[in-house]
């Protein structure tokens, strides 16, 4: 009799759960080919609930009812984004997106011609012992800091990560630079015009990113990122994998976000430290 009662019990719980949990799996595609897109970001605005498609261009996502009515943001550099509620999303859960036109800034240096000089752009030290690592939810799950020019214009040439330590083995990385707002914060807006993809396993030391394909000519601060959109898993990740990190007075403003969509966080070391502030071991090499 007990044992009926426990099991009726548990089959009770199970389907409460059942109706809370709702599960959605699809598969983004190009709205005029059909063929699938690779790391497309969805997730709910403001929220850690988020993900990022795999090369399949298939997703994810388990939600609870009393999101159902929250807006998904669904983004792929080159595509015009989608917004749509959790609800809308289960009851359609193949995605297509349109390309969106690019227009591409040019930017003009008028004056008399000038020599350029090397630049190193950000915190560039190697600790192994000061660290910072990703916070991942799901995939998505992104941390970067803010770069500040020294003059302007300036050509951006590489981008480079210390990873203090990897014991995951390969990771697939998306480098990103946002615009920043007028408060300084990272929003939405990708300076890169293209998806740049880093498969790793570096163990320690720097990785180094090639944008010279990319012709940056910046004229602004921004907020230079590493997302994770594939490899290992979010608990694996959090313990394995850390960039080189420090402390200090110059300005190296850090955020990070969970997962795909979500707000943007800032990292800060507190009043005890008498203003001194983290440091991430992201940097760029330019010339200005």
């Amino acid at each position: 009799m007990f044992r009926s009662l426990l099991l009726a019990s548990l089959l009770v719980l199970l389907a409460r759960v059942s109706v809370l949990a709702q599960p959605i799996s699809g598969r983004v595609t190009d709205a005029n080919t059909g063929q699938a897109l690779p790391f497309v970001n969805i997730g709910v605005v403001g929220k850690a609930l988020g993900t990022v498609s795999n090369e399949q261009g298939q997703y994810g996502l388990v939600f609870q009812d009393k999101l159902a009515d929250d807006t998904v943001r669904v983004s792929y550099l080159g595509y015009r984004p989608q917004l749509l509620t959790l609800r809308q999303l289960r009851a359609r859960p193949a995605l297509a997106l349109s390309p969106a036109a690019v227009a591409l800034g040019e930017v003009r240096v008028k004056g008399k011609s000038r020599g350029w000089r090397d630049r190193t752009l950000g915190f560039s030290g190697n600790s192994e012992n000061s660290t910072l690592s990703l916070e991942p939810k799901d995939l998505g799950a992104e941390t970067g800091t803010v770069i500040y020019l020294k003059h302007k214009p300036t050509k951006v040439l590489q981008a480079n990560f210390n990873v203090a330590y990897n014991h995951v083995g390969t990771v697939t990385l998306r480098v990103n630079l946002y615009r920043l707002d007028a408060k300084g914060r990272p929003t939405s807006e990708k300076l890169l015009r293209r998806e740049v993809l880093v498969r790793t396993a570096v163990a320690h030391g720097p990785l180094t990113v090639d944008l010279t394909p990319d012709d940056l000519l910046l004229t602004e601060n921004f907020f230079l990122s590493l997302e994770w959109v594939g490899g290992a898993d979010a608990a694996a990740l959090h313990k394995g994998l850390a960039f080189s990190a420090g402390i200090g007075y110059a300005d190296n403003d850090i955020y990070f976000r969970s997962t795909s969509q979500a707000s943007w966080e800032r990292i800060s070391a507190g009043a005890a430290l008498a203003g001194m502030q983290p440091k991430l071991s992201f940097y760029v090499t330019a010339q200005d």
